[in-house]
């Protein structure tokens, strides 16, 4: 029993040591599902999705706000409600393209329901209030993607300066620094590090920059910029950018999918795991089928290997010299798979899988 317990605190020990390595781990729209007819389960931008984010240990999430017609702030990303939203009355889809900006409050609540395979998240559209105010209920940060400072100044009050303001308008982020200290994010798609670094002084108190575009985060950019004292975020990079985005040096991540060593529940969580050492191939598929968990991989290699996921989610990863990746995934109702093959010479030193039920 000493040995376990032993055991168990050096794994406590090395993930509190190399938190720093790993970058806060945001849920992008919240943390929603699909099943395998990417019908929705658990809805995007959705009360239920800060519940489910909360539970499975990101520090907070991101949600995009609209007006709509007698100006009442929701939750909805798409220019149109259709790809999100059914008819409330018989839950058959939208034909005709319709925006939260046609509808009064009255009128999206009485006539629409987000879409669910779970009749239980078939709600109407919340409002923004309705989201901090669960945010704060499961004590994690909300991610405002916003171009309405009203939806700001909401946040300010409701969470002193405890939110993140993200947005691509830079006049709009120095309005907010005028009555907030909050986290600001500057949504870009181009520039040299001189000029990002430039407007973030503008900015000045805790901020950085997010965006989707890969080729802006090199190892010099993150560098540059960190050292400056500026937070790094990635923006939803599907796999293997957001693996190597991590390599090069972000602190933040927002995502559809990835998951840390350092998420909160991880000393939680039902853990079962494989370990793998010196090993060219492997195939592994656990036993039984997981309502909610997530699947953690720790490879230390040189060369190239390629990781799938759940039969789905592939990774193809190069290192020129030894070192090690941490890829995590989180999944719902699936019976967690993992393959890992060592491409031509490649080398895996060790690698171990974990799996949490939570």
């Amino acid at each position: 029993m000493k040995r376990v317990l032993l055991s168990l605190l050096l794994v406590v020990i090395s993930v509190a040591a190399s938190a720093k390595e790993f970058p806060t781990v945001f849920a992008h729209r919240g943390c929603w599902s699909k099943n395998s007819a990417r019908e929705f389960i658990i809805p995007e931008n959705s009360v239920a999705a800060v519940a489910m984010a909360a539970r499975m240990g990101y520090a907070g999430i991101e949600c995009d706000v609209k007006y709509t017609k007698d100006s009442v702030m929701v939750l909805m990303h798409d220019k149109t409600m259709n790809r999100t939203v059914r008819h409330a009355a018989d839950y058959s889809k939208i034909e005709k393209p319709i925006s939260v900006g046609e509808l009064t409050y009255e009128q999206l609540c009485r006539d629409y329901v987000l879409e669910s395979e779970n009749p239980e998240f078939r709600t109407a559209v919340p409002t923004l209030e309705q989201l901090l105010t669960e945010c704060k209920k499961q004590g994690i940060i909300p991610m405002l993607h916003s171009s309405i400072e009203e939806s700001y100044k909401m946040a300010q009050s409701m969470f002193g300066d405890e939110w993140i303001c993200f947005t691509t308008h830079f006049e709009l982020l120095k309005k907010v620094r005028e009555y907030s200290n909050c986290t600001i994010l500057y949504a870009i798609d181009k520039g040299t590090t001189e000029q990002v670094i430039s407007d973030l002084k503008q900015l000045g108190g805790k901020c950085g920059v997010s965006t989707m575009k890969h080729k802006l985060y090199t190892p010099q950019f993150c560098k540059a910029l960190t050292e400056a004292g500026y937070i790094v975020q990635a923006s939803v990079f599907n796999s293997p950018r957001e693996v190597v985005a991590q390599r090069n040096g972000i602190t933040y991540q927002l995502t559809d999918f990835s998951i840390m060593p350092t998420h909160k529940p991880y000393d939680k969580w039902n853990k079962k795991a494989k370990h793998f050492s010196k090993t060219p191939t492997c195939n592994h598929k656990w036993e039984k089928s997981v309502e909610c968990g997530a699947l953690l991989l720790q490879i230390e290699y040189q060369g190239s290997i390629e990781v799938v996921i759940n039969g789905s989610r592939r990774y193809t990863l190069h290192r020129d010299t030894l070192g090690c990746d941490n890829i995590g995934n989180r999944f719902f109702n699936t019976c967690p798979q993992i393959q890992i093959t060592a491409k031509d010479n490649a080398k895996i030193k060790r690698a171990s899988t974990s799996v949490f039920e939570y």
